[in-house]
């Protein structure tokens, strides 16, 4: 990473961390601990997700489902291809999850997933292998003749079928994720739920990756890394693709705090409303691959901090100048495949504004998460004002 500009200092860095509270925050943090939060169905989406069971029958009847502090617009999760309707902090909601629901259960079953038709990182899930209940009970969501299980079906069901059990909430259909905004007491909490497939243990796929040397050895086990892999619906018809939110984890918990500040930075200062495709998740990428190269004492040194802001800048616009950047649990999946020419140009226009006077754009986030917390106030304010009689 080069960094020949002036840096901003480390405590505007500083100034972004924090939390949901700012909008531009890319750590997702388990709520309750530094473990993977898996919840029942007494969490509050999670109540709903219980009421769809109860009347479609569909999803698992004992399910865990994945939560993790931060929306998917914050880079919680790799978002494939979708542009994601914007939702505005402080206006539209005081603070947000990405919440990961399993929609079948695999467990016992002897699942092959096809990627022979499918681009890299990419798969087709077929029913074939489960009994018979269970392909009926989806035979309205599945296609072909080996019954592919259809990512775009399954993400149409689950917003009709969770907006059925939510009538007295906010419900969205973004993309393939369902957005629902709750509020509890004066706080609105928005959570973007991704229908999902869970696996436990690792894909044959990304063995090679696993046998590698990496940055983390030493800080965390193989088993840590290893404890399962998701299917996520792709915004191309029936196609899943690979994802490793479990694992991602405790990767972000080992993060130099120099390099984090770093990112959550970045992702308050580039505007990434209209960038189909591409989103924070990026830089989280970056962030994993930076830490491969460089030394672990430069990255976790505070004052590197702004010099790791440059960095993270200058690999994401070559990145973008190359069309190329290696998903980093299967380095043959390029995440700019498919991303369209123009969202790669506004992107890298933005990038060279930030980089050339990143205080400026620095100092506009600061405002701009300031801002998101009046307007949070003043919506709390207004509810505890009694109305007129």
């Amino acid at each position: 990473m080069k960094s020949e500009t002036a840096a901003p200092s480390r405590h505007a860095l500083k100034e972004l961390k924090g939390g949901n509270e700012v909008a531009g925050t890319t750590s997702p943090r388990v709520p309750g601990g530094s473990r993977p939060r898996w919840v029942g169905l007494r969490a509050r989406p999670g109540r709903r997700t219980g009421q769809v069971q109860q009347t479609d029958g569909k999803l698992p009847l004992v399910n865990r489902y994945l939560l993790l502090s931060g929306g998917t617009h914050q880079g919680t999760v790799h978002i494939n291809g979708t542009t994601l309707c914007p939702l505005s902090p402080g206006g539209d909601y005081d603070t947000c999850f990405t919440l990961l629901v399993p929609v079948l259960n695999v467990a016992g079953v002897p699942v092959t997933l096809d990627m022979t038709q499918s681009p890299p990182g990419h798969a087709r899930i077929s029913l074939q292998p489960f009994d018979a209940p269970t392909l009926q009970r989806w035979s309205e969501c599945s296609s072909g003749d080996e019954t592919f299980l259809s990512a775009e079906l399954v993400s149409e069901w689950f917003f009709r079928a969770f907006s059925a059990a939510a009538k007295d909430v906010r419900v969205e259909l973004r993309g393939r994720i369902t957005s629902v905004i709750v509020c509890v007491r004066s706080y609105r909490v928005l959570y973007d739920i991704v229908p999902v497939v869970a696996f436990r243990g690792w894909p044959e796929v990304a063995h090679p990756w696993l046998s590698q040397g990496h940055f983390w050895d030493g800080k965390l086990r193989d088993e840590d890394v290893t404890v399962g892999f998701y299917l996520f619906p792709s915004a191309s018809g029936s196609d899943w693709y690979l994802a490793f939110s479990a694992s991602e984890l405790p990767l972000r918990r080992i993060l130099p705090p120099p390099l984090l500040w770093s990112l959550q930075a970045i992702t308050a200062a580039l505007p990434w409303a209209d960038l189909q495709g591409l989103g924070p998740y990026h830089l989280f990428t970056l962030a994993l691959w930076s830490c491969e190269r460089l030394p672990s004492r430069y990255l976790a040194e505070e004052e590197n901090a702004a010099h790791a802001l440059l960095g993270v800048l200058d690999d994401l616009s070559a990145s973008l100048a190359e069309g190329h950047l290696p998903n980093y649990f299967l380095p043959q999946w390029n995440l700019l495949q498919g991303v369209s020419p123009r969202a790669t140009r506004l992107l890298a226009r933005a990038v060279a504004q930030v980089r050339a006077d990143p205080s400026k754009y620095l100092r506009q986030a600061v405002e701009g998460a300031k801002e998101a917390k009046r307007r949070a106030k003043a919506y709390q304010c207004q509810l505890l004002t009694p109305g007129d009689p």
